[in-house]
């Protein structure tokens, strides 16, 4: 599904060009469930932003289903990502204004999908991570643990191949951070879903088939 090569990349800090990545090779197969650790500033948020089609690399091969990145346009990367793949992050960006059903239903939007269509996906989505009864509830109205579950129910909604979660439990407590785990584990395990997420907790990673550490921009071990 995923085979990066050499993945390098550098930013700029003032007249200083700092190199992030340094060299990744990855591998990923559909159904996996991988978890990226290792401190603060090792790479893990900039190789996370690649897989997702958010930046690109300075050098290197990224291919994903049989897509080399580099042979990708604009036009295209912005329809993988759209559609292939599903975001989950520590701060649940759900918009204010909106009902959890609607928050769901957004990337389905931006698809130009009809909105019945979209709100029987929407519904769909939400009674996967048991939300359904709180579909007409703003996110004011939600807890946090309530929030991420229709924030992963956003990500579920246009049908994705990888779910990408950046430290999805960093603003939880801890029982509400299990009831989020668990609910990645069933998509993994009981839907064949193909996850990476970014942790900082060991219980998390101890919990993982696979385990990948980073430091100094590098993968240390897979």
């Amino acid at each position: 599904m995923i085979k990066m090569v050499d993945i390098r990349k550098s930013f700029h800090l003032g007249p200083v060009e700092v190199e992030i990545l340094r060299g990744v090779d990855l591998q990923v197969e559909g159904g996996d469930l991988l978890c990226i650790v290792g401190a603060s500033g090792c790479g893990k948020s900039t190789l996370m932003n690649i897989l997702g089609f958010l930046d690109i690399p300075d050098k290197g091969r990224y291919i994903f289903e049989d897509r080399e990145m580099r042979d990708l346009s604009d036009s295209e990367l912005s329809e993988i990502r759209n559609r292939k793949i599903g975001f989950v992050f520590q701060q649940f960006f759900l918009l204010p204004k909106l009902n959890a059903a609607d928050n769901v239903c957004l990337p389905l939007v931006y698809r130009g999908m009809g909105k019945r269509e979209r709100d029987e996906i929407g519904m769909r989505m939400l009674e996967k991570v048991g939300m359904a009864d709180r579909a007409g509830h703003k996110p004011s109205e939600l807890s946090g643990g309530q929030q991420q579950r229709v924030a992963i129910a956003r990500a579920l909604a246009g049908g994705p191949s990888l779910i990408l979660a950046d430290e999805p439990t960093g603003a939880l407590d801890k029982n509400t951070s299990r009831d989020i785990i668990d609910l990645f584990w069933e998509l993994n395990k009981g839907q064949g879903m193909t996850i990476i997420l970014i942790t900082h907790d060991p219980d998390i990673a101890r919990e993982c088939p696979r385990v990948l550490r980073m430091e100094d921009g590098r993968v240390f071990s897979d």
